[in-house]
């Protein structure tokens, strides 16, 4: 678990639209992998402080530092273990205790919920421990990370769970290549765009999520369904009638039916393709890092 460069670059971003670090949480001890050069680099075109990270200033490998020069005033961390310093032990399969509920401007985590078998548990804890006005950061693994953790996640899970229903609202989400080099995608919500955010694809992506707890309300009195599917039993609308191929071109398929089915396959396959590729800008919007 760790701040990489992506993860810097979006909390910069989340603290320069208006985001309080006041008292924070890692959800683990977060490693800092960003070299010091850069930080002072990001910091100050941020306007941000850059002292704890100028020539010899002092470096714990863990990311205090980070969160202090986006102005939180206590820095704590909890983990199923004491083993790398956390102020909480508690294990995130089982629910928090009250004492821990509604204390945090901001609670972060870095790589954790996916290592977690009872994840509705654990993002519950999460959310739980979110004041009202403050926020839940996650970044975390989306496709081609099997094996990774126990988990890899959807950009639909975490829009149908932290929603109005639960007290929360998505202010942003980013899907991003791995790496430092990778392009940045603003994800939608697939509720706004009606349609499913699929995407396949050959290299391994990351979830940038940012949430803000708007009200305090008991968490998930309902549970989350997929957005469409419950759209459709909402609605109950009639069942639609087959159609027939020959019926969609009859004249094509009539004179050359052979052309005119490899034409149709063909027309699936370029939607396909193109609604679950990054190229699907209805579904994908390409942004700057910060």
């Amino acid at each position: 678990m760790g701040l990489d460069i992506n993860t810097v670059e979006f909390l910069v971003a989340a603290r320069k639209q208006g985001a309080q670090f006041g008292d924070a949480l890692m959800i683990g001890r977060q490693d800092l992998n960003v070299y010091p050069a850069k930080m002072r680099e990001v910091l100050a075109r941020a306007g941000l402080p850059q002292d704890l990270f100028a020539p010899g200033a002092a470096d714990t490998g863990f990311a205090e530092p980070v969160f202090k020069a986006l102005g939180a005033r206590s820095i704590s961390s909890l983990d199923a273990s004491a083993f790398e310093g956390a102020e909480f032990v508690h294990d995130l399969n089982q629910p928090v205790g009250d004492a821990l509920k509604q204390r945090f401007d901001l609670v972060f985590d870095g790589g954790t919920l996916e290592h977690v078998f009872n994840f509705p548990v654990a993002l519950q804890n999460c959310m739980e421990m979110v004041r009202e006005g403050g926020r839940f950061v996650t970044h975390t693994v989306a496709n081609n990370w099997c094996g990774h953790g126990l988990y890899q996640f959807s950009p639909e899970l975490f829009y149908t769970v932290l929603n109005e229903d639960n007290g929360f609202e998505v202010e942003r989400m980013v899907l991003h290549v791995v790496g430092p080099y990778g392009r940045w995608y603003e994800v939608a919500n697939p509720r706004e765009i009606r349609s499913r955010v699929e995407l396949f694809n050959s290299f391994p992506l990351q979830l940038l999520v940012q949430a803000r707890r708007t009200r305090i309300v008991p968490l998930f009195r309902t549970t989350p369904q997929q957005n469409d599917y419950a759209v459709r039993w909402e609605n109950q609308p009639a069942a639609a009638k087959p159609v027939a191929f020959a019926a969609t071109r009859p004249r094509l398929a009539t004179t050359f039916p052979a052309l005119a089915r490899l034409l149709h396959v063909a027309k699936i396959g370029w939607q396909f393709w193109h609604g679950n590729s990054l190229s699907n800008r209805r579904a994908f919007r390409r942004v700057k890092k910060h």
